[in-house]
């Protein structure tokens, strides 16, 4: 499988899980907000049965406190008939919130009739009180009671039973799907992790035995034993420059025999035949020249590949973050909705709707960092194209983020930066390893004291100019000369390739730009990216920038 697949194969799977991932996530946090407010509906439709029922002695005593007082009946009637007809719409409404449509016409039907019984009740003890004969006004009262029971309770009880039950069968229903949550939210992220550790963990282990036996040939072949041939594996990327290596050698094998023949024929030999064997060897460097260009192509995927490998901890780390207080607020939701009897204050609904909401915003986040790791994993034969430079320095800033925040303090100012012309997912790969170079610089557990700026502004003339520095350990002197070359490095043998800077310089050269660099031992390093401004009407390249 070649590298390029590789890292398709990587990115398509990551990316996969974490989709599925935030989508199960935020179904289940909007599916448990409407099962929150249905409840919430519910309960107020139980507070205003236990309303109504309450008329059973607040009316009759209304109407008789009138007529001691001499007030008209009819208007004390008018205003509880408001009153309960407002009670009964408001029931309306709550029940079309909170049932299903098939089972609406059943409920309503069932308001329908508590309203019948309840009014006509109300305008009989009105008669009532009217007529009693002066001075029995209170007699009349067991009477309105009496008739309350018969004629209205039985249709209050009725319904308070059936929203009773409703509610019981509601929240039994809702703590069966909370538990169903946690288990999922428990076994999916487990099984997401698993499945990408051991992808990278393939990825980097054949990448790391490869760049191994590569770096170890061309040591070999640069001390001038041309005797060496690397091994070949497959079809892809490495097995490809093994096989210009392997070919480069056998040919400057040959070249060295016949420079050897030539030394020894020079007297002998006609100025017509050393001309002929000088354009032999000038065709033979032309030859190996556009084989080592053809395998520079190579590198960038494989420094690619290292930075992807690198982020693999990073991006489950970053998961992890808004799926623990995800998972968390699902699980006080649970235990609040089986806590919760009854009525709940407002204080309590709040909570609950922000423990829901919280939950949600945790999927988003997980649906943005998606989105940041899309950018890095963009195909390297992309057009070049305008590039929001801003945009592609938080991107890169995001995904360094977990390298650098156990060691230092990460300043970033890329406000009103002008666009550029060129491939965004390669610039996004320059400034993630400069960022990741900066965080490496720096040993871990002093936060406090470190810093890492990204700053970027326009420059003099038409240019852009970006900032990475850091107050890390400093480049030795005699170091900073070589630091661009390929395979070059100072971390110990099997962490680094020795390519990450050379592939940025190589990358900044395509576009038009600079990559320079100041240190100081001790007290620290900045990088500079000089690169040109997009003007208006500039064309766009057809084809990739190739570095």
């Amino acid at each position: 499988m070649t590298v390029r697949a590789r890292i398709l194969l990587f990115a398509s799977v990551a990316v996969g899980l974490v989709v599925v991932l935030g989508g199960t996530v935020s179904a289940l946090s909007l599916r448990g907000i409407r099962s929150t407010e249905q409840i919430f509906a519910m309960q107020d439709q139980q507070t205003l049965y236990g309303r109504l029922t309450g008329d059973e002695v607040s009316v009759p005593h209304a109407l008789i406190d009138a007529r001691e007082r001499g007030q008209e009946l009819g208007e004390v009637l008018a205003r509880e008939e408001r009153r309960a007809e407002a009670d009964f719409a408001q029931l309306r409404e709550l029940v079309r919130r909170e049932v299903d449509p098939e089972a609406l016409p059943e409920e309503l039907a069932r308001i329908e009739a508590v309203r019948t019984a309840h009014l006509g009740w109300m305008r009989r003890t009105e008669a009532r009180v009217r007529e009693a004969p002066a001075g029995a006004v209170d007699r009349g009262l067991h009477g309105t009671l009496d008739a309350f029971q018969a004629e209205v309770k039985p249709h209050l009880e009725k319904a308070w039973e059936a929203k009773r039950a409703q509610v019981a069968r509601h929240k039994y229903a809702r703590l069966k799907t909370l538990g169903f949550t946690r288990f999922l939210g428990l076994v999916i992220p487990l099984v997401a992790l698993v499945v990408v550790f051991a992808l990278a963990a393939t990825i980097l282990v054949a990448l790391h035995r490869s760049s191994r036996e590569l770096l170890r040939g061309a040591e070999r072949i640069g001390r001038g034993d041309f005797t060496t041939e690397l091994p070949v594996r497959g079809q892809d990327e490495y097995s490809m420059l093994a096989r210009a290596f392997n070919r480069m050698a056998a040919e400057l094998r040959d070249t060295v025999r016949q420079k050897e023949w030539l030394a020894k024929a020079e007297a002998e030999s006609s100025q017509r035949e050393m001309r002929h064997y000088n354009a032999l060897l000038e065709e033979t460097v032309r030859q190996r020249t556009a084989e080592l260009e053809e395998a520079n192509g190579q590198l960038l995927f494989a420094d690619r590949l290292a930075t992807v490998g690198q982020l693999a901890a990073s991006v489950g780390h970053e998961i992890n973050n808004p799926l623990a207080f995800i998972l968390g607020n699902l699980g006080y939701v649970r235990e609040e909705l089986g806590r919760l009897q009854g009525t709940v204050s407002v204080r309590e609904r709040e909570e609950l709707l922000e423990a829901l909401a919280e939950a949600q915003e945790g999927a988003e986040r997980v649906r943005l960092l998606v989105q940041d790791l899309k950018l890095l994993s963009r195909a390297d034969d992309a057009g070049s194209e305008v590039v929001d430079l801003g945009a592609v320095l938080r991107s890169a800033s995001k995904m360094a983020a977990h390298e650098i925040r156990l060691r230092a303090r990460l300043v970033m100012q890329s406000e009103g930066v002008p666009q550029v012309h060129g491939n965004a997912a390669r610039l996004c790969q320059v400034f993630l390893n400069l960022l990741l170079n900066a965080a490496h610089a720096i040993t871990p557990g002093a936060v406090e004291r470190n810093e890492i700026r990204l700053i970027a502004r326009r420059g003099e003339g038409s240019r852009v100019l970006v900032e990475v520095s850091d107050t890390g350990c400093g480049i030795p002197p005699e170091n900073l000369e070589r630091i661009f070359r390929p395979f070059f490095t100072t971390k110990p043998a099997g962490v680094g390739s020795g390519l990450g800077l050379s592939v940025c310089h190589r990358i900044i050269t395509a576009h038009g730009g600079e990559l320079t660099v100041e240190s100081e031992q001790g007290r620290g390093t900045t990088f500079r990216v000089s690169l040109p401004v997009h003007a208006a009407g500039q064309p766009l390249a057809p084809g990739p920038l190739v570095a």
